[in-house]
This record gives C-alpha cells, sequence and structure tokens, in this order.
C-alpha cells in the first residue's frame, strides 16, 4: 500500500508511537496497582505495536536513500510486521484472560508469539526472491491492515459480549472494534485504487483517527478499572457484613445473628400464642475427629452437620452455629411434648448418619438438648442457657441423648463449676487412688487378672466413688489426663510388685474415647513400657463398642498397632451400644465384656430371654476367637449358670469387690501360693 506523502506518513506514525508508550506506560502502572495480568499483556501490546510503528518510521526515513532503502528496508519491514503481530496476539490473550479470568498457559502464548513472526516471515518471502514492487508492497501492507483489522475486530466484539456491561469495557470494545473496521476500509479502498495508494488526506484522517481510538481506548481502560476497584471495595464491604451475621466456615447464621433475633422470635410467638422450641445439638468428642482427620477434615464435617441440618423438615425458623461443634435449631410450631421429643431423635439421626470425609467412613454422636418458651424463661439468654444445660446433661453416658431442660439442671451446672477447682486441686496434690476388682477364671476360683478403678480420697468428704465426679471429669476435658494418671500408677505397681519377687497379673485400665482416639496413645504406651521395664501384656486396655465405632477406620488402626505391640484390648459394656456383631468381627480385639444389665436378666422374670442372649452373645464370641467377661456377678446362682455357658471370666460383688492395693497385693501372693502348692500335690510320671 503506496503512500503519496512520506511527511504526512511520518507525522502519522509519530504521534501514534509516542501516544502508543504513553498508553503502554499508563497500563504498567495500573498493573503494579490492580494486580490484574490482562493489564500487562495489553502493556506489552502496547509497546509492541510502538515499536512497529517505529520501525515504519524507520522505514519511511530509509526510502529518501536508495542504497540505504535496497540493503535495510526488508529488515524493518519484517520487525514492523512481527511486532505488530505480537501485539495483536498480546492483545488476544489479554481478551481471554477477561473472558476466563486467566490468562492462557505459558506453552500456548509462546505458540502465539511463534505464530506471530513467522506470519511476519511469510509475507517478507517474496521480497527475498525477487525486487520490491508495488504488487508487493500491496500485498503486504494490505495483508497488514486485513489481519490487523480483522484481529481489532473481533477483539472489540469479545470485550463487548463478554466484559462487564459497564461504561469502560464498552468504550474500550469500541475504540478496538472501530479501528478494525477502519483498517478493514483501507484495505477495502486500495483495492479500488489504480495504483493501489491512499491519498495524503486520508492517510492523514486515518491517523488522527487512530490517535482518537487509542485515547478513547486509554480513557475506557481508566474508567474500567475505577469500576471494578468500587465494585472490589462495595463487594468487600457487603462480605464484611455478611461475615457479621453469618458464620465464615458453614455459611449459617452465627450467634450474635440469632441472639439479635431471638427476642422478636419471642414477641412473635407471645402474640400468636405459640410455643419457641430451643434445639442445641452438640457433637460428642468433636476434639478426636480433629486429631483424626486433620483441622481441615473437621471444618468438612462441620460443614456436612450444617448442610444436614438445613435439610431438615420441617423447615426451622433459623439454624445457627453457637461454637465450635455445637447449632442451635428454632421451631415454633410445636406444643406436644412426644412430638418435640421426636423432631430431636429426627435431627439426632440426620447428624449420626455415616459421612464421607476424605475418602474415610465417619460416624458422628451427638447429644440434643432442648429448651421451650414459655415453659423454661421468656428471655433469650436464659432460653440459650438452659438449652446448654440439657446438652451438657444428654452427653453424660447415663443419659437419653435427647433431652429437655427440668428443674434441678441448674444445680448439676452450678455443681460443675464448684467443682472445677477441686478437681484440678485433686490432680496437683495427687488425690486420686486406685482400686482393683480381681477377675476369676471360668469357674470362680481362680484369680486371673484385675480391673483398675480410680477413686478420690476428697481431703474433707473423704473416698468419692467414680460415679460422683467422673462425669465431671468427662464434661471438663480432663479425661485424657486422668487416663495417664491410671496408666502412669499402674505402671508402677506393677513394677513395683515386680521388684519384691512377685509375678504379677495382666491389669485392665479403661481409656475414655477422647484419648483412644488421639493419635498419640500409642507413642505413650511405647514410652510407658519401655521407663517401667514392663512386658506388652502386663497391662490391658478397655475401651467401650461405641467408642471404637465412632470411627471405624481410626479405631482400627489404634486396634492394630496395639495388637502389633502385644497389648490386649477389651471391649467394655459390649450391648450397650452398636451391638453389631458385624462390626465386632473387624476389630482385633482379644475380649468381650457383657454389660452388667444383661447378667442380672439370667435370674428373674425375663431369665429365658436373659440367659438366650447371653448364651448367643459367648457362643458368637468364641465363634469370632474372643474370650467373654461376665460383669457383675452377683450371686452363687448367676456364677453357676455362667459356668455352664463357658464364660471365661467373672467379676462382680460376689465374687469380689474392688479392693485397696494392699489386699490385692496379699490376694495376688495367695493366688501364686495357691498355684505353687497344687502344682507340687499334681501326680508325675509317664503319661
Amino acid at each position: 500500500m503506496m503512500f503519496q506523502n512520506l511527511a504526512m506518513a511520518t507525522v502519522s506514525y509519530s504521534a501514534q508511537a509516542l501516544l502508543l508508550l504513553g498508553f503502554g506506560l499508563l497500563l504498567r502502572h495500573y498493573y503494579r496497582h490492580y494486580h490484574r495480568s490482562y493489564l500487562r499483556f495489553w502493556s506489552y501490546a502496547s509497546f509492541y505495536y510502538s515499536a512497529s510503528t517505529c520501525f515504519a518510521l524507520v522505514r519511511m526515513g530509509a526510502l529518501g536513500n536508495a542504497d540505504i532503502a535496497a540493503a535495510l528496508t526488508p529488515y524493518f519491514i519484517l520487525a514492523q510486521l512481527a511486532s505488530l503481530y505480537v501485539a495483536l496476539s498480546l492483545l488476544a490473550i489479554g481478551v481471554f484472560d477477561i473472558v476466563h479470568e486467566r490468562p492462557p498457559a505459558t506453552r500456548k502464548r509462546r505458540y502465539f508469539y511463534l505464530t506471530s513472526i513467522l506470519l511476519a516471515g511469510l509475507l517478507m518471502l517474496p521480497a527475498a526472491f525477487s525486487a520490491e514492487t508495488t504488487w508487493m508492497w500491496f500485498l503486504r501492507d494490505t495483508m497488514m491492515f486485513l489481519v490487523s483489522g480483522v484481529s481489532l475486530l473481533s477483539i472489540g466484539m469479545l470485550i463487548y459480549t463478554q466484559g462487564p456491561a459497564s461504561i469502560g469495557p464498552r468504550l474500550i470494545a469500541a475504540a478496538f472494534a472501530l479501528i478494525g473496521v477502519k483498517n478493514l476500509t483501507l484495505v477495502q479502498i486500495s483495492l479500488f485504487s489504480a495504483d493501489f495508494s491512499i491519498s495524503s488526506a486520508l492517510w492523514a484522517l486515518q491517523g488522527v483517527f487512530n490517535l482518537a481510538c487509542i485515547a478513547a481506548a486509554a480513557v475506557g481502560i481508566i474508567i474500567w478499572l475505577l469500576e471494578a476497584e468500587r465494585t472490589r471495595t462495595l463487594s468487600a464491604l457487603q462480605q464484611a457484613e455478611y461475615l457479621n451475621t453469618h458464620d465464615a466456615l458453614t455459611g449459617i447464621e452465627n450467634r450474635e445473628e440469632l441472639m439479635s433475633k431471638m427476642p422478636s422470635f419471642i414477641d412473635a410467638s407471645r402474640s400468636n400464642g405459640r410455643h419457641l422450641s430451643i434445639f442445641l445439638v452438640g457433637i460428642n468428642r468433636f476434639k478426636a475427629i480433629n486429631d483424626t482427620l486433620g483441622i481441615r477434615g473437621g471444618d468438612r464435617a462441620l460443614i456436612e452437620v450444617s448442610q444436614r441440618l438445613q435439610g431438615i423438615t420441617p423447615r426451622p425458623l433459623a439454624i445457627a452455629r453457637m461454637s465450635g461443634d455445637v447449632f442451635v435449631i428454632l421451631f415454633d410450631h410445636l406444643k406436644r411434648r412426644s412430638l418435640i421429643e421426636g423432631l430431636g431423635a429426627q435431627i439426632q439421626r440426620h447428624v449420626q448418619a455415616p459421612m464421607q470425609i476424605d475418602k474415610r467412613a465417619v460416624t458422628l454422636s451427638c447429644g440434643v438438648g432442648i429448651a421451650r418458651y414459655p415453659q423454661n424463661g421468656v428471655h433469650a439468654d436464659t432460653l440459650l442457657s438452659k438449652a446448654n444445660m440439657a446438652l451438657a446433661q444428654s452427653k453424660q453416658s447415663d443419659t437419653k441423648p435427647v433431652v429437655f431442660y427440668r428443674r434441678g439442671m441448674d444445680d448439676s451446672y452450678i455443681r460443675l463449676i464448684d467443682i472445677e477447682p477441686e478437681l484440678k486441686q485433686a490432680f496437683a496434690n495427687n488425690e486420686f487412688t486406685l482400686h482393683l476388682q480381681p477377675l476369676f477364671n471360668n469357674s470362680g476360683s481362680l484369680l486371673s487378672s484385675f480391673e483398675a478403678l480410680v477413686r478420690w480420697q476428697h481431703p474433707q468428704r473423704g473416698l468419692i466413688a467414680p460415679s460422683q465426679f467422673l462425669p465431671f471429669i468427662e464434661e471438663l476435658g480432663l479425661a485424657t489426663r486422668l487416663d495417664d494418671w491410671v496408666l502412669e500408677h499402674c505402671a508402677q505397681l506393677l513394677s513395683r510388685w515386680r521388684a519384691l519377687g512377685n509375678e504379677v497379673l495382666p491389669v485392665a485400665v479403661n481409656i475414655s474415647a477422647r484419648h483412644f482416639q488421639n493419635p498419640e496413645l500409642v507413642i505413650k504406651l511405647k514410652s510407658l513400657f519401655r521407663r517401667y521395664q514392663l512386658n506388652y501384656s502386663d497391662i490391658e486396655l478397655e475401651i467401650t463398642e461405641n467408642v471404637a465405632m465412632t470411627d471405624l477406620q481410626a479405631g482400627l488402626n489404634v486396634l492394630q498397632q496395639l495388637q502389633e505391640l502385644g497389648i490386649r484390648v477389651s471391649i467394655d459394656d459390649f450391648g450397650t451400644g452398636y451391638s453389631s456383631l458385624a462390626y465386632l468381627r473387624r476389630l482385633p480385639v482379644d475380649k468381650i465384656k457383657i454389660d452388667r444389665s444383661f447378667i442380672n436378666e439370667l435370674l428373674g422374670e425375663h431369665q429365658d430371654s436373659g440367659g438366650n442372649i447371653v448364651r448367643t452373645l459367648i457362643e458368637l464370641s468364641h465363634g469370632l476367637k474372643k474370650r467373654v467377661v461376665a460383669e457383675g456377678v452377683e450371686s452363687a446362682a448367676q456364677l453357676e449358670l455362667l459356668s455352664q455357658m463357658q464364660c471365661d471370666q467373672m467379676q462382680g460383688y460376689h465374687l469380689s469387690p474392688p479392693i485397696n492395693l494392699k489386699m490385692a497385693l496379699e490376694m495376688l501372693q495367695s493366688h501364686w501360693k495357691t498355684q505353687s502348692a497344687n502344682e507340687k500335690m499334681a501326680p508325675t510320671g509317664a503319661i
């Protein structure tokens, strides 16, 4: 495409080069401030476009000297075309980033740049084999305007259709599209020109047009960035407002928002004659879930719980997360206690249904505490406090998992507050003491092991039974500390007995749920046995079946590690929890302790069904290669029946109550003397 006035072309190219250079610097400045990657690509595009116009300027200057033009013009044309096509590629990459909110991969971007350079080289091939002609000028320059026109028009349309529908993007889209249309128009004009040239007036006009469009694009960029910044600020304010009223993890309302709404709910219930029911749902032993799954796994479990609660029908008035593992649900359409209790059981089933967390099967357990308006109070704080007391009651092992607040629970709560410093003082002053309950063989005549039981020797109130302080230990999160105390003192006792020359029998220790699910349990046991030079068979562990099933996979992992060490594990209180022999088959445990409630039914009006249940449990357990212990043997008749059923071991007050350590040592020494005497009396000789 030939130009009739080189001076006009020089002025046009110079102005465009300077404007594009300034535009590129402006975009670079905004990129450093706003960190939008498309600004970086567009700033590079401006620089390359400016370089292209500079090469065109040099090319125009070379036309005044035939020798220089012949030698250098092809190289400057190649540089001009390559810079232009790379600039178009960078513009396209920037648009891709706007549309997809990410730039293309580095490898793909390199393909764009390489294609641009190859296209420029392809258009320069004819000049390598023949002299420069008008036709070659036309082909090369027309293709340059054609490619840039189509590219800029397409980029403008993409920004218009895919970018934000605001003034800034629309102005940029219009600027790019207009330059593209102008370039295509120039191609069309040159095609109908006899010598493929463009008039000086038209060339000057298109140069001014380019300058105006570039300026418009710059203004559009500024408007777009200001609009984006304003939008981001508004979004941040909305997010902050949202987080003030909603839980950041689960997305449901937080405690503050619920507390602000509850007075309105109470007023509405008062005016409509409705009863407001507050359900407090607390996940049991959630710290053990965090220890097992990690913090992120625990977070996913909480999110799953919140989603399940939101899916409850009938739809509640409100759902909120009160604290780490406690949720509150409000209903205002329930009056009958049976309906409220049924809804509480439904909520519990929803929460306790198995869930998959990181491809692991997890089963949570929860308690539900319920308070009602107006029966239990007329203020939000009072109702939530009483629901919390009911929830604390529901987490005790001897209560139902769905508990209504009732008078007297305040006393337990006050008692918990009062007893906390006393229990911490008991640990500091070593006020706990061990008692051992003997376990006997099938006939009840031979001692086989002991079970460690803890008592509290209170300085004012004397010896306190475990039922009077263990529930508080659990609620205060001191169960692991007490387990460590019992394990340490049992290890000391066995080591001391052995040092006195006594042969010892195993001692069983009950392990709390939180401790059993702690990954550090096995490490602590290894250290304990090494420190006191004990055999791994000297101490046995007892866990309830509910503890083992809370997270079956985690339970299996711990049990397998204990089994590999040689530490025996018993399932305590079997039959009161999951009662699933299918699960029991998977657990690597050595003994099953049948709960005393089944032993009590061996005699009396339910003796037929009770006897059948115990007999079946013993036979099935033996089929699974597990020994059976009967707890709570209180009479000779029970002992005889259990012996006939081939129960392996028994314990209970009929055989021996829990005894102090001195009596336990005497019983142990008597046992071994009897054993020694029996061995001496046994006949010897040929078999």
